[in-house]
């Protein structure tokens, strides 16, 4: 391995003017000075452009591409394609990462460069901005009877569902990856779907590269929350069937890794209920108050009632890994039962 290596940092962004300023002074103020920083602008109409080209003017390590808007992750895949790095990271614009979060990827790499690791993770602070209260701060790792709290370990493949359970795993903003080796097995984000497609791109390449999971132990990447968006969730055509897919793709992944427990497993369909529940509230949210509400309560009735739904949950209540009230909500197959509640509960947590 080089023992410098150079890292590229991919940031799509698109009308990021307001909250840009952070993620780029965390970024090019990097503890780890060998990067470059491939900032995506995805078609913005607001100054966030013209903001990026004067930073660009005073680090000759910012290189700027400007396109249509064609969404995330096709800005990222420019990124790839256009990235010089010996691996890659991605940023979000609107999130933070710590100073030294590529100088941690870089040690790790050097320390398990004659181990077999697919991909590095790192423990991430989840940020609520909008009513300025630092929320939840994951990185311990809860591992047979105890905790390990090294800074740097690997992890088996089956872990990947313990990584979803703590929110580290479905992200691609807190990995670092191997660039040649994505595009030497043309792993790309999927441009046809809005949601799952980080899920997606982690198992792509996991299925090519068949080494283990590398775990900063440590919170370095910081996902800011800045809209209050509990009471509702955005809507896209698609989006209930592509999240059946890649949590079936994923059960059945994790299924197949050695040494993988039956919690694991129940751990991902646990997941997959809650964002199955979620796309299912998107859907409902999004039609309630028109005219084809109707026909989108044939789908929320289906879909609770299905055998598959309704299996899946009897497991995970067996193991308890959903709450009772919400469980007999569910159970009750009426969406509206459920939604009355949520609602309620919401409006509590405020």
């Amino acid at each position: 391995m080089n023992i410098n290596p150079k890292i590229s940092v991919v940031i799509p962004t698109f009308n990021s003017e307001k909250y840009i300023f952070d993620c780029i002074e965390a970024t090019i103020n990097q503890t780890y000075r060998n990067i470059e920083i491939m900032i995506i602008d995805d078609g913005s109409t607001d100054g966030t452009f013209s903001l990026l080209q004067k930073y660009a003017l005073n680090d000759s390590r910012i290189k700027l591409f400007k396109q249509a808007n064609k969404g995330v992750s096709t800005a990222r895949n420019k990124g790839i394609q256009n990235a010089t790095g010996d691996y890659i990271v991605f940023f979000d614009a609107d999130d933070i990462p710590e100073l030294d979060l590529v100088e941690s990827y870089v040690k790790a790499l050097q320390e398990w460069q004659e181990k077999q690791v697919a991909f590095i993770c790192t423990g991430m602070f989840f940020d609520n901005q909008y009513n300025k209260y630092v929320g939840d701060k994951i990185y311990i790792l809860e591992v047979a009877h105890g905790y390990i709290e090294g800074e740097n370990y690997i992890l088996s493949r089956s872990s990947a569902a313990t990584l979803a359970w703590l929110k580290l795993f479905n992200f691609v903003t807190n990995k670092c990856y191997e660039l040649e080796f994505i595009r030497k097995n043309n792993i790309l984000f999927d441009e046809s779907i809005h949601i799952g497609e980080d899920l997606k791109f982690n198992l792509d390449y996991l299925d090519a590269d068949l080494g283990n999971i590398g775990m900063i132990n440590r919170p370095l990447y910081h996902y800011v929350k800045r809209t209050n968006n509990s009471l509702s969730i955005s809507y896209h055509n698609m989006d209930l069937e592509d999240t059946k897919a890649i949590y079936k793709r994923f059960i059945n992944w994790e299924v197949n890794q050695k040494n993988v427990t039956v919690d694991n497993t129940l751990v991902v369909k646990a997941i997959f209920i809650n964002d199955w529940i979620s796309r299912l509230t998107a859907l409902y949210e999004e039609h309630r108050h028109d005219k084809t509400c109707d026909l989108a309560k044939i789908t929320l009735r289906h879909d609770l009632q299905s055998v598959e739904f309704q299996r899946m949950l009897k497991e995970i209540h067996k193991a308890k890994k959903i709450s009772t009230l919400r469980y007999m909500c569910l159970r009750t197959g009426v969406f509206e039962v459920f939604y009355f509640f949520r609602g309620i509960y919401q409006l509590l947590k405020g």
